[in-house]
């Protein structure tokens, strides 16, 4: 019979290209993560990886049995849900995550909520970047996480996971308020000569910025990396540079940064709360889902506010 766990391994080295990113991902040395995938050809009694570069792929059997396990974990989890519904309704652990500036607009209040109507839910959280806990959630480390995306990127669907849309926000430019810039009709192809505040690598917040930047006809300039608004609107404060902003990230008055949306390129940032396939149904997380969502709605009816503010002010 073949190993599920093993099976999860498969998954993650046929999406990540590499049994040492696959075993990183998941907290694992690389030689376990062989082993057991050894292991899992045994079982199945045909190849199922071949050696692709530097790299692996997967064989045609590995593909097959890969979309197979997909349907099974979906499968398993609706069967634990139903199990839970029926033993246990809404106790038990909640695993939940975010990335910063969502974790305290959003899931924070979501939480808050949770635990004054289910009080026997036992919830922790965490903040972490998209890049970090979409492989924890797929391991089963996390139960929910809030995730996000821009609509100039590629959107990366994962048959492992289904995704809830709770809200979207304009992305805006901040720059030092003595810019030459920093009044009037703002063009992004205007600031080419710019040191941009940009993400960590591998982050999808570096690649909207050279997205943006690239549609603009250039190529940013990015010495400057943090994952941190407060970092990063603290450096457009000192003069280091400029850097795309969202509105849940202006929590806090920043004198001397001016927010300016450009009107040569737009864009909006999709924020996601996103769980394993299958898990939805289980009380525990669709009530977390729920939460997400009533404080979506809310933080969105603050944002338009923001947005009309604005608006007005730059007219």
């Amino acid at each position: 019979m073949l190993n599920v766990n093993r099976l999860r391994l498969l998954r993650e080295v046929a999406a990540r290209g590499t049994i040492a990113a696959a075993a990183e991902a998941l907290f694992l040395t690389p030689s376990a993560v062989s082993q057991q995938l050894a292991l899992l050809e045994r079982e199945a009694k045909t190849p199922l990886l071949e050696r692709a570069g530097r790299g692996v792929r997967l064989t045609p059997a590995g593909r097959a049995l890969v979309d197979d396990a997909e349907r099974i974990f979906a499968e398993i989890e609706r069967a634990e849900a139903h199990l839970e519904a029926h033993a246990r309704g809404l106790r038990g652990p909640l695993r939940t995550c975010a990335f910063p500036t969502a974790a305290r607009a959003l899931l924070v209040p979501a939480l808050a909520e949770l635990r004054a109507e289910h009080p026997e839910l036992a919830i922790s959280m965490v903040d972490l970047e998209p890049e970090q806990s979409l492989p924890m959630l797929k391991a089963g480390e996390l139960d929910v996480v809030v995730t996000y995306g821009f609509d100039r990127l590629p959107e990366r669907s994962d048959p492992a996971t289904e995704q809830f849309l709770l809200f979207s926000e304009p992305i805006s430019i901040a720059l030092p308020a003595h810019h030459p810039c920093a009044t009037g009709a703002l063009r992004v192809a205007d600031l080419a000569q710019e040191q941009w505040i940009v993400g960590h690598d591998g982050s999808s917040f570096l690649e909207v910025v050279v997205r943006v930047c690239n549609d603009a006809g250039f190529e940013p300039r990015v010495d400057l990396h943090s994952n941190d608004y407060q970092v990063i609107l603290a450096a457009v404060q000192a003069g280091l540079g400029v850097a795309i902003v969202v509105p849940t990230a202006l929590f806090a008055d920043y004198p001397g940064v001016v927010i300016s949306e450009p009107v040569d390129v737009h864009m909006r940032r999709h924020v996601h709360a996103v769980v394993r396939k299958g898990s939805s149904e289980r009380p525990a997380i669709a009530a977390a889902i729920e939460a997400l969502r009533d404080a979506a709605a809310k933080l969105a009816c603050e944002l338009t506010l923001v947005e009309r503010a604005a608006s007005h002010a730059n007219r």
